[in-house]
């Protein structure tokens, strides 16, 4: 079975509004009906009121009995014409019997013909006060009919009785009329809007199934592909940061790709260079006297090696949140010094001046001493290698309002301005550090990021183009006990 959510929408949708209509339409049957029905009570009880009335006017004769009582006449023949009009306007039977139920006048010739109806003699009693069936007039008439009888009363005692049949089925040849007009115009207007409801579920699933082929293009590898945005809606915004998202899968995977082929290059370029010598040293190629000196390279090459690792270990335990704070309190400028120290004889080699450091005092802070001792590590070293020649590092300490502000700044050619907004992502390198830093891994300032914000700070980076680079952070200052 079709299960997507177009199918899935409009069938929801669809079974909704054909119920609506359905509903409607036997909501509006039923209440056609009662008001047919209620309307065709009245008008024929209305008009048996009015014949009545008539012959009450009529009934002008009268004379004494044996038993000394008065007793009217009617004259049917005023009323017969009067009769006959009224029928034929209203399209019903009239019918006028006397108090026993005989029956002394009718629009119907078959029942006048009848004579005596003997049938209406047990409708009699239920008459007095007003009478309204829809049947046979117990058995009167061959097919149901709406039947409304009234008493014509003189002197508070019945002359004669009064009664108005309509054949039933004009009703419901009206109702079933109305109702096919009805039924065309909800078929006419479930058609639209299941129509219009095709065209906006439609409009609605397609960038859904874009976005899923996408995903899958996604799944394969191929960050390519792309989904057309249309509008300013919830979809919209989807199918936006979908688009997005490829953009950052692709970049990652170009970074990955990237850092795996820097780190196969680092690890074989010192692995070859430490089996070649070891071997030339096992196999007597390098002479005992030069040993001592290719021993140094590879014990360098060794460092090399474990620094890379290291590098790679401390990346993989922060992306994983398994990195667990040892906190102490120590100085803060006391780590820069250790640092600059450690950094002494590269520093000499280049000529750069230090300078910043005679007016810092002592900046104390809460956090782990080896990860901060990283980070500065991190940002002496870049300043190192990318001062030149003779060139001036100014280091600063500041604290105020609870925190300790850190800013290294260097002279040289600085960073593009295109490039800032990558320098702290993972993998990244410059063009210009390629060229400079070839042992770079583009792992020194995200891991620099990274351990500023496992200490509640920040970090941010600002240069101009051949004048500096300035790497600025703060973190929280120890508090006073």
């Amino acid at each position: 079975m079709f299960k997507s959510v177009f199918f899935k929408c409009f069938s929801v949708i669809a079974a909704v509004i054909a119920g609506g209509f359905l509903a409607m339409t036997l909501l509006q049957f039923l209440l056609t009906t009662r008001f047919l029905a209620a309307e065709k009570k009245d008008l024929l009880q209305e008009n048996a009121q009015n014949i009545a009335h008539h012959i009450v006017i009529s009934a002008t004769n009268s004379y004494i009995s044996e038993k000394g009582e008065v007793v009217y006449q009617m004259d049917l023949k005023t009323v017969s014409p009067f009769l006959r009009m009224l029928s034929d306007t209203v399209d019903a039977h009239i019918l006028i019997s006397d108090s026993r139920g005989r029956v002394l006048l009718s629009s119907d010739k078959q029942l006048a013909d009848g004579g005596d109806a003997a049938l209406l003699q047990s409708l009699l009693p239920r008459i007095e006060d007003g009478y309204y069936e829809v049947g046979t007039l117990d058995g009167l008439y061959e097919n149901r009919r709406y039947t409304a009888a009234v008493p014509v009363l003189i002197d508070n005692r019945t002359l004669a009785y009064v009664f108005v049949s309509s054949p039933a089925d004009s009703l419901t040849q009206t109702l079933y009329f109305n109702l096919r007009i009805y039924a065309v115009s909800v078929a006419g207007a479930l058609l639209l809007s299941c129509l219009v409801l095709w065209f906006l579920t439609y409009r609605f699933a397609r960038p859904l199934r874009q976005m899923a082929a996408a995903t899958r293009c996604f799944a394969q590898g191929d960050f390519s592909a792309r989904v057309t945005v249309k509008g300013k809606d919830e979809v919209a915004e989807l199918a936006d940061a979908l688009n997005h998202m490829a953009v950052s899968l692709s970049s990652v995977e170009t970074m990955q790709r990237s850092f795996i082929a820097n780190v196969s290059h680092e690890l074989k370029t010192p692995m070859t260079t430490i089996a070649g010598f070891l071997d030339g040293i096992l196999d007597g190629t390098i002479p005992p006297e030069k040993q001592a000196q290719y021993m140094q390279i590879v014990s360098n090459e060794v460092k090399r090696l474990s620094r890379l690792v290291h590098s790679i270990l401390n990346l993989s335990r922060i992306d994983s949140g398994e990195v667990k704070m040892n906190t102490v309190r120590f100085d803060l400028t006391d780590v820069v010094g250790t640092v600059l120290v450690s950094s002494e004889q590269r520093i000499e080699d280049k000529g750069l001046h230090i300078t910043g450091m005679e007016e810092c005092g002592k900046m104390e802070m809460f956090g782990d001493y080896d990860l901060m001792s990283q980070v500065l590590y991190n940002l002496l070293d870049n300043a190192i290698k990318f001062t030149n020649e003779g060139g001036d590092i100014d280091i600063r300490l500041h604290s105020g309002e609870g925190r300790i502000y850190v800013k290294i700044r260097n002279t040289g050619a600085g960073i593009p301005a295109d490039e800032m907004p990558r320098i702290f992502q993972k993998f990244y390198k410059s063009d210009r550090s390629r060229s400079l830093d070839k042992n770079g891994m583009g792992l020194g300032l995200y891991i620099v990021k990274s351990i500023i914000r496992l200490h509640g700070g920040e970090v941010a980076v600002r240069s101009v183009e051949g004048e500096f680079t300035e790497f600025s952070f703060w973190v929280p200052a120890a508090s006073i006990s």
